[in-house]
């Protein structure tokens, strides 16, 4: 018979796990050694919030349910952030905490607090394991991560009871999944035919058709299906930033990224819109509510009043309910594909067209001037996107750079842009970035990340250099939380409590053996970014901005 703590580790072994990162302590150095035995390896991290990003960056890129180790106490609180952001995020993360026995509560109260009460709000669903239910419900719960909408699913052992034997064998039963949500995510055809055929009458007729792509397009991937009715329609695509790559920016038909501000230039295009067709479209994403152009947004069985919108999605549309015309749940590639083969009614001044004098009125804006001794952040980003690879895989921290990054970096490949958004956390880029090149150790990493939130996770710097991992980091130094510095300026105030003397970010990288520069004009930051791209290793690149080139900073 298997342990608990072996019982888990199959568990995750089954779902496709090989990696698990975390901060272990005392109470779970069963489950370590259970994961080890298994097959599975455990990379230390030196917070457990940067753990849960690195768990989702390699679950994002690898398809599969990323996880997490963390002691009882603390060290499961510090992971809070973390499964916020993917249960907002809609990650497939599966977060294992340690506890205390319930024989020794309530009245052990050392380091105790309600971790099922912490995680609820914020999971899928929260098991304290035991030898009585292990081996029916922890590999379910375990596949709930990647059924439905993705998420994070938190389960809770202790090392008293992780060493006892489970009762009863993991049947077939155990290896259903959770809760009834397994049918939507790919796994059975719920469209019908009269479904279908409406989608297509309304997507056919339509003069200006827009395809408004979101995070949900992963893990099914069906980005050939969506290319496919993208031409066919003659439709320009509008992504939220986690669907950057859906359609390659350079692309005629890509036309922008919404979710960032609430005047996002690419809205423009989607009020124009006579039919909005969602693919794994989310509305987390969006910093604004979310409303169809033109008149009317109500539906009826009988006819959509308004712009009408066509649903495609592997999970229902709910949390919050969109009005829609005409839903497909289920896989979305086979929908796209069967609308894709159909005959449009498209403008001729629409789709290509459109994007083309869309783009000419963008770059037709003059750039700002830069101070002595700084770079814009977009003559940084046109360096980078010069030195890398179309396939590179690029983690964006939260902050101004973030909002700049995720409108202008021209992303050349499909799932290749990593960042938080549904909750927003500050200290996302490098963890993500080590995430993202060791599920894909062949391809490029970088991360682009500001000064604030570099310092909120420099110990993993530490792992970066361990494990000698070819990842750019590109710091952003402004010397200050720009966005929210910005923030005061427009209201008429000066900076306070934003702004703050950044480090030596050089010093630091050279204190853990990593090769690093600072670059301070457009020349130096070409030459660095070519060594960078060159040193097949961890390198630093300490670019001094001048914020007045991000579209949030007041001119």
């Amino acid at each position: 018979m298997a342990t608990v703590a072996e019982t888990i580790a199959q568990s995750l072994y089954e779902a496709g796990v090989r990696l698990v990162f975390g901060m272990p302590g005392g109470e779970v150095v069963s489950v370590l050694e259970a994961l080890q035995a298994s097959g599975i390896g455990f990379e230390l991290m030196h917070h457990e919030q940067s753990a849960v990003f690195a768990a989702d960056a390699y679950a994002r890129a690898t398809g599969r349910p990323g996880c997490v180790l963390t002691t009882l106490g603390p060290g499961a609180l510090n992971a809070v952030p973390g499964i916020g952001h993917a249960w907002l995020d809609r990650a497939p993360v599966v977060l294992i905490t340690a506890q205390k026995p319930d024989s020794v509560l309530p009245d052990y109260t050392h380091q105790v607090v309600d971790l099922q009460a912490v995680f609820a709000p914020i999971t899928k669903r929260t098991l304290k394991v035991t030898p009585r239910n292990a081996a029916l419900e922890v590999a379910p719960t375990v596949a709930l991560t990647m059924h439905g909408r993705p998420g994070p699913v938190h389960l809770q052992i202790s090392n008293e009871e992780a060493v006892l034997q489970v009762e009863g064998a993991i049947g077939q039963e155990g290896r259903q999944i959770a809760n009834g949500e397994g049918e939507l995510n790919g796994n059975g055809d719920l469209q019908d035919t009269a479904q279908l055929a409406r989608a297509r009458d309304i997507i056919t007729k339509a003069s200006r058709p827009v395809i408004l792509a979101g995070l949900g397009l992963e893990p099914e991937a069906p980005y050939e299906a969506l290319r496919a009715l993208a031409e066919a329609a003659n439709a320009p695509v509008i992504v939220s930033p986690k669907g950057k790559g859906a359609l390659p920016d350079d692309h005629a038909l890509s036309a922008g990224v919404i979710g960032l501000t609430r005047t996002d230039p690419v809205y423009e295009v989607l009020e124009e819109a006579d039919c909005v067709v969602a693919v794994g479209f989310d509305v987390v994403e969006l910093v604004k509510e979310f409303s169809l152009p033109g008149p009317g947004t109500e539906a009826s069985t009988e006819e959509f009043e308004g712009v009408p919108l066509v649903w495609i999605a592997n999970w229902p549309n709910h949390d919050p309910v969109l009005p829609t015309a005409v839903e497909l749940v289920g896989p979305m590639a086979k929908s796209l594909l069967r609308l894709a083969d159909s005959e449009f009614e498209t403008e001729e001044k629409w789709g290509r067209a459109r994007v083309r004098d869309f783009r000419a009125k963008l770059s037709a804006a003059p750039l700002p001037h830069a101070r002595p001794g700084h770079l814009l952040p977009q003559q940084l980003l046109t360096s980078m996107r010069r030195h890398l690879p179309a396939t590179a895989l690029l983690a964006v921290d939260v902050g101004s750079h973030k909002i700049f990054g995720s409108l202008a970096w021209p992303t050349l490949s499909a799932n290749s842009f990593a960042l938080s958004n549904g909750l927003s956390c500050m200290g996302f880029g490098l963890p993500a970035a080590i995430g993202t090149a060791m599920a894909r150790p062949d391809e490029t990493a970088a991360c682009l990340i500001g000064d604030g939130g570099l310092l909120m996770c420099l110990g993993e710097l530490s792992v970066l250099a361990r494990l000698d991992l070819p990842v750019i980091v590109v710091v952003a130094v402004d010397n200050a939380i720009d966005l929210i510095r910005s923030h005061q300026i427009r209201q008429g105030k000066k900076p306070y409590g934003t702004e703050f003397p950044a480090p030596d970010f050089c010093k630091i990288a050279a204190g853990h053996g990593i090769q690093a520069t600072r670059v301070t004009t457009p020349k130096g930051c070409e030459e660095a970014m070519a060594r960078a791209a060159d040193a097949r290793g961890p390198y630093l690149i300490e670019a001094i901005i001048d914020p007045v080139g991000y579209p949030t900073t007041p001119r």
